[in-house]
């Protein structure tokens, strides 16, 4: 039995300005396909939505359909209410939140939500539907996605698309390379690859190797046929390679030629590029001054609220030295409100010796007038060399720190803000949705470096993946109080 196509796109290409976005030769949507779009920010996944939905012609190529989609955008108001299925209202839970004025971040996710599960269309083009969820609105939309035929969906949630996706397809220099299964097969694939690259780039540089000594011994060779010995008059020697049958210098430019044909060999081999790593260095953490109490932070009965909502009702806690904390719970449970507290020490004691790290949502610590790498350096206390490290690892190139940081986009500034963190002063990180504003590559980055980390990390995060890769100890904030999760 024969799966029905779709869509398929073919010969696409798309410019903005004059930069190429996308140029690739085809890509086809059959029934059942569950795909993830991943790639860096700026790769063209937006723009890839909007050519396949049919909201963007493409400078070149053809899109052909045979469904009629749904296209939920990653940024929209929400819709009117009378277009939404009673059903889905309540199963989203947004039933009241439909007729309000003013609804949250996540609340329009929902009701949008809605719009889209109840519209029945056979395809769904979803651009980011996890932003502003909460854990709840997370594993809500996770479970309905299953239940979905088809689809195409960016997301950075990697555990929404481990769950729901059967296909991943990566976005590169405007390309589209196709691998099978979820986000975690996408990455062993990935993984394969990197080995085989370095197998044959190990197998090039021996080859490669041994060749260059063929070519430097016949070379020797060629030298020493073609010079007399030592002692012998230039007569003898003509003499005895005349008896002996052999011209020297003919002998000594086969000799030349051979050695020649062996350079010719190494010039045609299939180059194989060394696979790229990332530093391994990292900062020395005893420059901080770090504490040395076991318990770096503490709030004791804890009775705070505004606008005549009591979030915290006499709530207690302590962080202790060298953990890293994830503060969970809904949205309006009052996390953030728990880093300001700490940030603010209004009813939270901190150590003296705490010195606290926080990017403000501004960023106003990044001076815009000034290099990537003159901002870094400005608040480093490590040697340079780790410096330009710590940027590298976070994915920022060495034509990036030569930038500007008002060049940079949003998501390349919080990485430099992130960088100058890792190199300062501050022995204790307080972060707010790290992974806000970054691509999956970026926070896999951000991990590996959040995981060497040795001083103490409290954050904020609804990417459950990055708080289970992340975190040693949970925070649950709900009704009023703040308690360890097992």
């Amino acid at each position: 039995m024969s799966v029905k196509q779709l869509l398929c796109a073919e010969n696409i290409k798309v410019l903005f300005g004059e930069q190429e976005v996308l140029n690739f030769e085809k890509f086809r949507l059959y029934e059942g396909d569950k795909v993830g779009l991943v790639g860096a920010n700026g790769a063209g996944k937006t723009t890839l939505l909007r050519v396949l939905c049919g909201q963007l012609e493409p400078e070149r190529g053809s899109v052909k359909m045979d469904c009629d989609p749904f296209y939920f955008k990653q940024f929209e108001e929400t819709c009117d209410p009378f277009e939404l299925d009673g059903k889905e209202i309540k199963t989203m839970g947004v039933r009241e939140q439909i007729w309000q004025e003013q609804v949250s971040g996540g609340e329009n996710t929902r009701i949008r939500l809605a719009q889209m599960f109840g519209s029945n269309k056979a395809v769904a083009f979803l651009d980011e539907p996890t932003a502003n969820l909460d854990g709840k609105g997370r594993a809500l939309l996770s479970e309905r996605m299953t239940g979905m035929t088809t689809f195409v969906v960016v997301s950075h949630d990697r555990a929404l698309m481990n769950k729901v996706c059967n296909k991943i397809v990566e976005i590169s220099e405007g390309k589209l390379t196709e691998y099978s299964g979820n986000y975690d097969d996408y990455r062993h694939q990935k993984e394969e690859q990197v080995q085989r690259q370095w197998v044959e780039y190990e197998q090039y540089t021996s080859e490669k190797k041994r060749l260059m000594e063929v070519y430097f011994d016949k070379k020797s060779q060629a030298k020493n046929m073609a010079k007399k010995p030592k002692g012998m008059s230039y007569s003898e020697y003509k003499m005895r390679n005349f008896i002996g049958g052999h011209i020297p210098m003919d002998r000594a430019l086969n000799m030349e030629k051979s050695a020649a044909n062996v350079l010719k060999r190494i010039e045609h081999m299939e180059v194989k590029n060394k696979p790229r790593e990332m530093p391994k260095i990292r900062p020395d953490f005893r420059l901080t001054c770090p504490p040395e109490n076991p318990i770096v932070i503490r709030g004791e009965h804890i009775t705070f609220g505004y606008d005549g909502k009591l979030l915290y009702d006499d709530a207690s806690f302590v962080i202790k030295n060298k953990s890293k904390v994830a503060i969970l719970g809904d949205n309006g449970a009052g996390k953030t409100t728990l880093l300001n507290l700490i940030l603010t020490g209004n009813q939270v004691s901190v150590v003296p010796a705490a010195k606290i790290g926080y990017i403000s949502q501004n960023m106003a610590e990044i001076d815009m007038e000034k290099t990537v790498l003159q901002n870094a350096k400005e608040v480093s206390i490590q040697k340079e060399d780790i410096t330009r490290t710590v940027l590298a690892r976070l994915l920022l190139t060495g034509r990036d720190m030569e930038k500007k940081a008002g060049e940079l986009s949003g998501g390349e500034r919080m990485k430099l803000a992130f960088a100058m963190l890792f190199v300062s002063d501050v022995n204790l990180l307080v972060l707010d949705e790290p992974t806000n504003y970054l691509d999956l590559p970026s926070i896999e980055a951000l991990e590996s470096l959040l995981k060497e980390y040795e001083g103490t990390l409290v954050f904020v995060s609804h990417d459950m993946e990055f708080v289970d890769n992340i975190a040693t100890e949970k925070l649950l904030v709900s009704k009023g109080k703040v308690r360890t999760l097992a």
